[in-house]
């Protein structure tokens, strides 16, 4: 990250472009499922090398894919960092990751940058500077739209973005604003159909639930969130709705580290073990260093005086 502009030099010379490229997206992949302990340890040299093939491009073409590689890379070091803790390398990540996008040609990923910038503020409780910030990306994406002809990635980009800003609206206590946005996001998740992941983005109408119940409980409606499952889940012939097959496995795990904080909140302490169990079985690393993840852990453990066995072996694994 402090070499970005700057890079140490290469024994030998890196890698074709193509061969670059196939090794971030799998990157990317891995980030999505959470798989951290497989992709960082591949990131840096991949970051150096496509900094060296942007630098030295000896075509604008080139130049700018390497630039578009690099900032998807820049993005996946911002995860690394968030979800372990160093939030001081993470606000460095996004930063390259502008850097970088602003380099690439491609408007679209500056606004998944700005995006990131946005998530950020929203963590450290800059509520306002978040809105202002996703409102310009709404109407942002519109203008890039050609001749106002949204394409399924224009859609969901903004579809996100309206998921997002739910997001900040119900932590920032205004619950009708929060409704409102959801439903802009709903009206989007209808016109791309299924499930999608352009730029990164998770969008579509699994991830439109995901969030609708999160934002429930961001707002301390523990219960209504719950009863949302259950009602969603009898589409299924279930007791509560599980998230389809196919979603990025970091999602899914987030969304059982929300519900198993959800269950704490109303009593239900066998079911918060059992979705941070699920979560865990979606993805392990997210899982494990999740604040949340700890936060509840914690109290179940304040709260289990008998000290059950399945609850101390979750405990020590967690690390509390």
């Amino acid at each position: 990250l402090m070499t970005y502009d700057s890079p140490d030099d290469l024994t030998v010379a890196p890698r074709p472009l193509p061969v670059l490229a196939a090794e971030m997206h799998a990157v990317a992949q891995m980030r999505q499922d959470g798989q951290y302990v497989k992709f960082a340890p591949l990131l840096p040299g991949v970051l150096e090398e496509l900094t060296h093939t942007a630098l030295g491009a000896t075509s604008e073409e080139e130049r700018r894919r390497a630039y578009w590689w690099l900032a998807r890379g820049y993005r996946a070091a911002n995860s690394l960092a968030h979800k372990l803790g160093y939030h001081d390398l993470s606000a460095t990540a996004v930063d390259r990751a502008h850097w970088a996008a602003d380099r690439s040609g491609d408007p679209l990923m500056q606004v998944t940058a700005a995006y990131l910038r946005a998530g950020g503020m929203i963590r450290m409780g800059a509520f306002g500077s978040a809105r202002r910030l996703l409102e310009g990306l709404e109407g942002e994406v519109e203008r890039l739209a050609p001749e106002a002809a949204m394409s399924e990635a224009h859609v969901a980009l903004q579809g996100a973005i309206y998921l997002k800003l739910a997001i900040l609206e119900a932590r920032a206590g205004r619950p009708e604003a929060a409704r409102h946005r959801m439903e802009e996001a709903r009206v989007a998740a209808g016109m791309v159909g299924g499930d999608t992941s352009h730029y990164e983005m998770s969008f579509g109408p699994a991830n439109l639930r995901i969030h609708e119940v999160a934002a429930l409980i961001d707002q301390g409606d523990a219960e209504q969130a719950l009863a949302r499952l259950r009602e969603w889940g009898a589409e299924q012939d279930q007791a509560e709705w599980e998230v389809p097959a196919g979603l990025a496995a970091e999602r899914v795990s987030h969304h059982h580290i929300d519900v198993a904080a959800a269950r704490l909140a109303e009593g239900d302490r066998e079911g918060a073990l059992a979705d941070m169990l699920a979560a865990r079985a979606a993805s392990a690393p997210h899982t494990r260093y999740h604040p949340t993840v700890h936060a509840t852990t914690s109290t179940l453990v304040r709260l289990d005086r008998g000290g059950s066995d399945p609850l101390i072996a979750w405990a020590k694994w967690v690390g509390v």
